[in-house]
């Protein structure tokens, strides 16, 4: 007689490298192709520098990021789960929103960035590519 498992539920979602990783994309409405730049020494056009000190800011390990995508809106970063605030009134992912925002061109504050950042979003996703989506 063959032992079969009752109740079984095929897990498609986890990580097999010891931490819970969570994907982080961040849209930023407006083109950062050119925000490219080492913004350390005062240069402009360096939006994407930037957006990695938010994270670094809020408390959050990058682990990996992925290419801007969708003409130069958007980019992927893996981060580890256990930086993350789920619980309070302003959880980790509204802060960093809010936080790359105002990385906004039109603040004295930023010099070193010329886009428009006023709506960029940022969006909790799983892995889950459509194929005629791939990025190469």
């Amino acid at each position: 007689m063959a032992i079969t498992k009752n109740n079984f539920s095929l897990n498609q979602n986890y990580e097999t490298q010891g931490v819970d990783v969570t994907y982080l994309t961040v849209d930023y409405i407006n083109s950062m192709a050119a925000e490219v730049n080492d913004c350390s020494d005062g240069t402009a056009l360096g939006g994407i520098m930037l957006s990695r000190h938010a994270f670094a800011q809020e408390g959050v390990q990058i682990l990996a990021e992925g290419p801007l995508v969708e003409s130069g809106k958007q980019k992927t970063f893996m981060v580890r789960t256990d930086n993350l605030d789920t619980l309070s009134a302003t959880t980790t992912i509204a802060a960093l929103q809010a936080y790359i925002r105002t990385l906004d061109q039109s603040s004295s504050s930023f010099p070193g960035v010329t886009a428009d950042l006023t709506g960029a979003t940022v969006t909790e996703t799983k892995i889950g590519i459509l194929t005629a989506n791939a990025v190469a």
